[in-house]
């Protein structure tokens, strides 16, 4: 008998058209998400980098100016002449040092009359201006000379007479940058010595006997070339060193025509300081280094590859690498009037005269740019940058402000330095630095 097997018919193994059209569908949604979610954290990241790097940068910028420019024109002690108060107004004349030396040998004095090229003071002139001239009698130096501003539009500056050794303006690295201002101030620094005179004065040959005490420096002097500082608070004296052994400065020979305070009054510190290493001369601008980044998009309009503006101080012919990404620096200048009030100008300003000079100090006949031994205040602008562009970014992210003016940017927009702006944020940093040497 025959039996009839059943038979099964199998079906193929797989997915159907529609069920691969949704996972299709449903991964590249999800992949969609976690390259939208991947970009949107990668953005956040750099933006947060962005930032903390140009916070980071702007404050240490800030940090290193206003321990610099608290100490413009710093003498020993205070810089007041210590004199009584001068009719009704409550103004003191600053100190002038006394010159006794031919020659003083201060670098980049600032501009001169219809000479700009003075590299090194030696002297004064008849009129009061730097020349590189010896000296051939004693004058007093006016403190108008411890700071010289510079305020600049492109690649002009005013007024006219850089500091010897700066960089030209331009768009190239190695360059200085275009539209931002220059600075520099002079000031003493160290501890200075204490001491007594074999004369009882400071005259030609006398001999000044340092009395080191605990916490002071250590001597510093080379005979024959260099100067020595005098002062005890009320006067002061430049005196030129003719020879140095142990803990004994010789004098050498003194100018004519005034004497030299030497004499403790035993109610006063007097002191003695190297002048030509302790009077340091600071100089603060902004210049351009090359991106070492192969991928970053060239910002010059005539350099090959990217640029970066870099904020440099100068101390004594040396220069100091401080921060990157300063695309901007001003400053503003509060002076003293002759009735006691501060006017902030600018660099060209002060240079012009622009308010009326308070008295002069004592011994100072002819004094140019008084207006500038009157700094009381100096407000520094800095406009800090990522370094780093941030691409697509937003346009609120661009804008920023300089100088109570609202800016827009987009990639193509040139800034004062005829940079490019990128993309990149962009922060004010605002240093407002009192000068604690003016004391009453």
């Amino acid at each position: 008998m025959n039996r009839s097997i059943p038979m099964f018919r199998s079906r193929p193994a797989g997915f159907t058209l529609l069920e691969i059209m949704v996972a299709l569908t449903l991964g590249m949604l999800l992949s969609i998400g976690i390259v939208s979610l991947f970009g949107s954290t990668s953005r956040t990241n750099r933006l947060q980098n962005g930032l903390a790097r140009l916070q980071e940068n702007g404050r240490f910028a800030v940090g290193k100016l206003e321990s610099d420019l608290r100490m413009t024109a710093a003498q020993y002690c205070s810089n007041m002449a210590g004199a009584g108060i001068k009719g009704v107004v409550p103004v003191l004349p600053v100190r002038a040092p006394l010159v006794l030396t031919d020659n003083l040998n201060v670098a980049d004095p600032g501009p001169g009359a219809g000479d700009t090229s003075v590299s090194v003071m030696k002297s004064l002139d008849a009129a009061g201006y730097p020349t590189s001239v010896v000296a051939t009698g004693s004058y007093n130096l006016s403190p108008r000379y411890f700071v010289q501003g510079y305020a600049c539009t492109g690649a002009t500056c005013a007024p006219a007479g850089l500091p010897t050794g700066l960089p030209v303006a331009g768009t190239n690295a190695g360059q200085r940058v275009e539209g931002s201002d220059v600075l520099t101030i002079r000031y003493s620094r160290g501890s200075g010595w204490p001491f007594v005179t074999s004369a009882g004065s400071c005259v030609s040959g006398a001999t000044l006997q340092l009395n080191r005490q605990t916490g002071d420096d250590t001597p510093n002097f080379i005979a024959g070339q260099q100067l020595a500082l005098v002062t005890d608070c009320v006067n002061s004296s430049v005196l030129p060193v003719s020879a140095f052994a142990g803990n004994t400065v010789t004098l050498g020979n003194l100018m004519p025509g005034a004497t030299a305070t030497c004499s403790n009054s035993g109610t006063r510190d007097m002191r003695v300081f190297n002048f030509s290493k302790d009077f340091v001369t600071v100089t603060y601008f902004l210049a351009l280094r090359e991106d070492l980044d192969p991928d970053a998009r060239p910002n010059s309009p005539t350099a090959a590859k990217r640029v970066i503006p870099v904020l440099i101080r100068r101390e004594n012919g040396f220069d100091q690498e401080l921060v990157q990404g300063v695309d901007q620096l001003a400053f503003r200048y509060g002076v003293q009037d002759s009735t006691g009030k501060t006017n902030f100008l600018t660099a060209d300003q002060v240079e012009a005269g622009a308010v009326a000079c308070s008295d002069p100090p004592d011994g100072v006949v002819n004094e140019p740019g008084c207006l500038w031994r009157s700094v009381r205040t100096i407000e520094a602008h800095l406009l800090v940058n990522t370094v780093s562009e941030i691409m697509n970014l937003d346009e609120v992210s661009r804008q920023y402000h300089f100088l109570d003016t609202p800016h827009a940017t987009t990639d193509a927009t040139a800034l004062p330095s005829a940079l490019r702006a990128g993309s990149m944020l962009r922060r004010e940093f605002i240093a407002h630095i009192s000068n604690r040497n003016f004391n009453f």
